[in-house]
C-alpha cells in the first residue's frame, strides 16, 4: 500500500490509541487555530477513551500515560514497534526490558555511551544498536515504519522542516500517538503555538509515563527506588557548600579547536546527573545566550576550575587521551588547576535515560568528591565502566542487572 493510500485510511486504525485532556480541545487533533496549512481539518476520534466492564463501570484502557503537551495517551496493548529520535527514550525502553521494540534512534554515539556504562551486565543487549539513523525524519518515514507509538515531543517536531500541527494530527490518527517532552531537557522555550499547553517534567517523570505505556510499572518502580536511595546517599555525603570544588562542564574538541562551556546546575533533565551534586559552576557568574557558550583557553584559565567534566569522552566523538595530552601541552591550558592536578574527567552524554543517569550520578559524584564517595580511576581510551566492589558502589549494580533481566522481587 502506498503512503498516499494510507493517508486516506479512517482516522484511527491502531489498537485503541486515544488522546484526551483539555489540550486536545485546543487543537492537537483538530490542528492549531490559525495554522497556515489550509488543508487542516478537525478530526473526530472513532473510539471513546473509556470502556465499560462487566459491572457497567467505566474503566480506562490498561496502558495509559499523560504528559504535556500531548495530553493523555492510551493503548489497548503494550507497543511492539516504537519510533524515537532522541536517545533518552531508547535508554528507557532498554531499562524496561523492551529495547527490542525500538525501530529508530538518532546518533550512534548513544549506543557507545550506553555500552560503556552497561558493559559489566551479563546478557544485557542494546537491541537498537543497529537502528540508528540520521538527524530528523519525514512523515513518509513514519508511514514506512508503521509504529505503534512515537516517543517524540510533537511540539519539537513542528520546529523541523515540512512539519505542521496538521501533520502531527495525521500521524497520530493514521499511525500511532506521540509521547514526549523535549523542552524539559533544559527548561527551554517551546514554540509559541504550544506554549499554553506546555509543562516541564523530570527525566524520571518521563520514564514513569513510558513505563505505564509499556506495562512495565514494576520495573520502573524498582529502578526508581534504586535512584531514590542513590540520591539520598549522595545528599547525605556531600561536604558543606564552602568545601565543594569548582567545576567546568565542557564540550571540547580533541585538538582543542573548539571549547564550549555548559551550565553545570541548570534546570532540566540534561543536567540530572550534575545538578544533584551541587558543585560550584566555574562559569556560574557569566551570561549565556543559549545552552552553550564558546570560550577560549584564556577564558578557561580565568575561571581556573578545580575539575573539568568533559562531555562525549566515553564515545568515539572525542579521543580523551589525546585531548588530555593537548591540554597539558598547551601553554595556557597547562596552567589550569584541573589540568595540573589530573582532574580532567570523562563524561558520557547529557542525552541520558534512566540507566545512564544512574551510572553518571555515581561517576560524577566520585569525580567531584573522591574523599566522600571514593576515587574515580584514571580513564584510558577503550575502557569500560569500572568494576567497583559492592563497598565502592553508590548504588547496587547487581540489583539493577537483576531488574533489567526481570529477575527481581518487586
Amino acid at each position: 500500500m502506498s503512503g498516499d493510500d494510507r493517508r486516506r485510511l479512517a482516522p484511527t486504525r491502531r489498537n485503541y490509541v486515544k488522546y484526551g485532556g483539555a489540550l486536545l480541545g485546543g487543537g492537537l487533533l483538530a490542528g492549531c487555530a490559525g495554522n497556515s496549512d489550509s488543508e487542516s481539518t478537525q478530526t473526530t476520534p472513532t473510539e471513546t477513551e473509556t470502556t465499560t466492564d462487566a459491572t457497567g463501570t467505566e474503566t480506562e484502557p490498561p496502558y495509559t500515560a499523560e504528559i504535556a503537551p500531548v495530553g493523555r495517551v492510551s493503548l489497548e496493548e503494550p507497543p511492539t514497534n516504537v519510533f524515537t529520535h532522541f536517545p533518552w527514550f531508547a535508554d528507557m525502553a532498554s531499562a524496561l526490558g523492551r529495547g527490542d521494540t525500538i525501530n529508530n534512534v538518532w546518533w550512534s554515539g548513544t549506543t557507545e555511551a550506553l555500552n560503556y556504562f552497561t558493559d559489566g551486565f551479563n546478557d544485557f543487549e542494546i537491541s537498537w544498536r543497529d537502528r540508528t539513523g540520521e538527524y530528523g525524519f519525514t512523515k513518509e518515514q513514519l508511514y514506512e515504519l508503521d509504529s505503534d507509538l512515537h516517543l517524540v515531543d510533537p511540539a519539537w517536531v513542528t520546529t523541523q522542516d515540512n512539519w505542521s500541527r496538521s501533520d502531527i494530527s495525521e500521524v497520530s490518527n493514521n499511525i500511532g500517538p506521540w509521547f514526549g517532552n523535549y523542552y524539559s531537557g533544559s527548561h527551554g522555550t517551546p514554540p509559541e503555538t504550544w506554549a499554553d499547553e506546555y509543562e516541564y517534567n523530570t527525566l524520571w517523570e518521563l520514564f514513569d509515563g513510558a513505563a505505564s505505556l509499556y506495562g512495565e510499572r514494576s520495573r520502573y518502580e524498582a529502578l526508581a527506588a534504586v535512584r531514590d536511595n542513590l540520591l539520598e546517599r549522595i545528599e547525605n555525603g556531600l561536604p558543606p557548600e564552602s568545601e565543594r570544588p569548582t567545576a567546568a562542564y565542557l564540550s571540547i574538541e580533541t585538538d582543542l579547536s573548539a571549547i564550549y562551556a555548559l551550565r553545570l546546575n541548570s534546570l532540566g533533565y540534561w543536567n540530572s546527573h550534575t545538578r544533584p551534586l551541587g558543585a560550584v559552576d566555574a562559569f556560574g557568574g557569566q551570561e549565556f545566550s543559549g545552552p552553550f557558550k564558546r570560550i577560549d583557553m584564556e577564558a578557561l584559565l580565568e575561571v581556573d576550575p578545580d575539575v573539568i567534566l568533559a562531555l562525549w569522552t566515553v564515545t568515539e566523538t572525542v579521543d580523551f587521551e589525546q585531548m588530555e595530552k593537548n591540554l597539558r601541552d598547551d601553554p595556557v591550558g597547562s596552567e589550569v588547576s584541573a589540568v595540573q592536578n589530573d582532574r580532567v574527567c570523562v563524561q558520557g552524554t547529557r542525552w541520558q535515560g534512566p540507566l545512564m543517569n544512574l551510572f553518571q550520578l555515581e561517576m560524577t559524584a566520585k569525580q567531584l568528591y573522591p574523599e566522600q564517595f571514593g576515587e574515580w580511576p584514571r580513564y584510558q581510551n577503550g575502557d569500560t565502566y569500572p568494576a567497583f566492589s559492592s563497598d565502592e558502589q553508590l548504588f547496587d549494580h547487581q540489583r539493577v542487572a537483576d531488574i533489567l533481566r526481570g529477575e527481581f522481587d518487586a
